[in-house]
């Protein structure tokens, strides 16, 4: 059976602290595949002639021996909620529709709505949900289903129980192309409480999560750890995922090594008052991806789009610590890495806060945004004033480097506040950045240089292309040194403006900005990397699985763990697969940290055995991608300046 496991344990060393002498975050410690489960048998649910009737699903979950998969009729209707028991062994259990895989979507492929009158459905009864947990419970996929409420439900999906034990939480649980949504006129609050440990959404639809007068969403966390969110389209109203927001039972426990990947997270234009769709019921809008307690947090590939200033101010992404009325005092945003995103259609960009207002906590440090695209940020049509990234009360080894962000109309590029706690060893290079009406500003300061003393001491900025803005504050003399202001964006060299919404920000050949950063990297985000690595998010299609049903007999290819070794080192690494595991040099890549590949076809593979070579590449951190048994696996590699 294949494995839904550790594939690397990560050495925590900070990336790249061999190139700079910035803090960088560590990156998760572990990793889950999130692949469908082979099972060895099955058992049916249906009207007739099948192993239990449409009523004794629950009877049908409690009586399952792991590896089991149990298939549901087609187009039935099965109304919840069914507990998932504790089992002993660590085999799994399936729940699925019982139709052929080729009439269900495709491996690695996103379910949509279109399909929901073929799905098995579960159904939470108003005020309840479909699926709760037992303490404990261990080892269950969900594959193929529609699941959603007959009113208001709080939490569609609730997993955990309050567990106030760490090992008493439930623990490897998969939800694969499931679609998932609130009522469509009354809400629910919360489509899945995701309070467990090793929680994998992937391929999902998950929508019409929405309420009057309190926060909602998609999907929320705060008493677990440990989840990969990949290629699933979020609705939320309130915040669409969120780390953290309420008390975390578990003393101690760090919500941490979120894999939060080529995901469209987006709010309908359906919920905006005063907009052409709008459908007459005012929903309460927060934001579109919030931090509250996480660390170790992987953000790459996604695009964020429609928020507006509604019950918040209007930023899109928010990390901000919050304690729960000091209940938390270790909880912390930590150690988070953005990169290769697209922020757009909102009324500010990103909202970073070192402590909670109120009551104690770990300040904020290591957040590196990197690569990303923010476009159409114009408070006349999302509200709020437009500030591309607001910094407030001390945040620590915060780098923002090669970002291309389009904010003609907004109000600064960077905002600060709470002078008594000063943001240290802040770096923002390499950026394309519209410089709107006040650029950098501080409370309490003028524009530019008396802001980065006052606010971010020390701080390194250069290499930034400052474009639009007032002519009286966007002036080079209010700033350090190597930047360049070449006046409108439209004089930057882009292929395409396109007046700032959809275009093409590619730099031409020709351009002043080419070649021209710290790194010898060209100017702004590498956008061929945005579009490569964002494409999956719209197109629901992302390259995570091997071909596979989950009705194949047990004894299949098993998931490829390798180890790297050196690691560090410093020209050659090698690993080796398990025996049998032939590769092929075109079968392993090398990608540098921006996303870009650095080595292929050019490694020396015997067998299972591989040896790389990296010798002429920086010192810094490396992905390398095998793939084998039809899977793709990562693993990271430091490479060090000396032995």
């Amino acid at each position: 059976m294949r494995s839904y496991a550790i594939l690397l344990t990560v050495l925590l060393l900070a990336p790249c602290q061999m190139i700079h002498a910035q803090a960088f975050p560590a990156m998760p410690q572990e990793w889950l595949d999130g692949c469908l489960p082979e099972t060895s048998q099955t058992r049916t649910v249906c009207s007739s002639g099948c192993d239990y009737t449409n009523d004794q699903l629950q009877l049908a979950i409690n009586q399952a021996e792991p590896g089991t998969t149990l298939l549901l009729e087609s187009g039935a209707t099965y109304v919840g909620p069914f507990n998932l028991p504790e089992k002993s062994g660590d085999g799994w259990i399936l729940i699925r529709t019982n139709l052929p895989d080729d009439q269900l979507p495709p491996v690695n492929t996103r379910i949509d709505p279109s399909y929901a009158p073929i799905l098995a459905r579960l159904e939470a009864k108003p005020g309840l949900s479909a699926i709760t947990t037992s303490s404990r419970a261990h080892h269950y996929a969900f594959f193929g289903l529609e699941i959603t409420s007959q009113g208001f439900s709080w939490n569609v999906i609730d997993i955990g129980k309050g567990e106030k034990i760490r090992d008493d939480l439930p623990h490897d649980l998969l939800f694969d192309r499931i679609y998932l949504h609130g009522h469509p006129t009354l809400g629910s609050r919360r489509g899945m409480a995701m309070n467990g440990r090793r929680i994998a959404v992937v391929n999902s639809w998950i929508s019409d999560f929405k309420e009057q007068g309190a926060d909602s969403q998609a999907l929320c966390a705060w008493n677990g750890t440990t989840y990969k969110i990949v290629n699933n389209r979020l609705e939320g109203a309130g915040e669409n995922i969120m780390f953290g927001g309420a008390k975390t039972q578990v003393p101690d426990l760090l919500i941490a090594d979120i894999e939060f990947r080529n995901n469209h997270v987006i709010k309908p234009l359906a919920w905006k008052v005063g907009h052409p769709d709008y459908a007459g019921t005012h929903w309460t809008i927060k934001n579109l991806f919030e931090l509250k307690h996480a660390a170790r947090v992987w953000v790459e590939g996604n695009v964020f789009e429609q928020n507006w200033a509604d019950a918040q101010t209007g930023f899109g992404i928010l990390l901000t610590p919050r304690t729960e009325q000091g209940s938390c005092p270790w909880i912390t945003v930590s150690d988070v890495t953005f990169a290769h995103n697209i922020l757009r259609h909102t009324g500010s960009g990103f909202n970073i806060a070192a402590r909670d207002n109120n009551f104690p906590t770990i300040p904020t440090a290591r957040v590196w945004i990197h690569d990303n695209l923010i476009e159409d940020v114009d408070g006349t049509i999302w509200g709020g004033d437009g500030r591309s990234l607001q910094v407030l009360s001390g945040v620590a080894d915060l780098t923002v480097d090669h970002n291309t962000w389009i904010n003609p109309k907004g109000n600064s590029f960077v905002n600060a506040d709470g002078p008594s706690f000063p943001n240290q060893d802040f770096r923002y290079t390499n950026n394309i950045t519209s410089h709107g009406k006040y650029g950098v500003h501080g409370s309490g300061k003028g524009v530019g240089n008396s802001s980065l003393m006052a606010y971010f001491p020390g701080a390194i900025v250069e290499k930034n292309v400052i474009a639009d803005g007032v002519s009286t504050t966007a002036n080079p003399a209010n700033y350090p040194p190597d930047n360049f202001f070449p006046g409108a964006m439209t004089n930057i060299g882009f292929m395409d403006y396109a007046n700032g919404i959809g275009g093409d920000y590619t730099l031409m050949e020709g351009t002043p900005y080419i070649g021209a950063g710290t790194d010898g990297r060209n100017l702004g985000a590498a956008m061929d990397s945005v579009t490569y690595l964002t494409d999956p998010a719209i197109s629901g299609v992302f390259p995570l699985c091997e071909e596979t049903t989950s009705l194949n007999p047990a004894g299949g290819q098993p998931a490829v763990t390798f180890t790297l070794v050196p690691n560090p080192g410093r020209d050659r690494v090698h690993f080796t697969l398990p025996e049998g595991q032939d590769l092929r040099p075109d079968q392993v890549r090398i990608l540098d940290i921006h996303g870009r590949v650095v080595r292929s076809n050019s490694m020396t593979c015997m067998g299972s055995s591989c040896e790389i070579d990296l010798s002429g590449q920086p010192a810094g951190l490396y992905l390398v991608q095998v793939m084998a048994g039809g899977y793709q696996h990562h693993a990271i590699w430091i490479k060090s300046g000396s032995d």
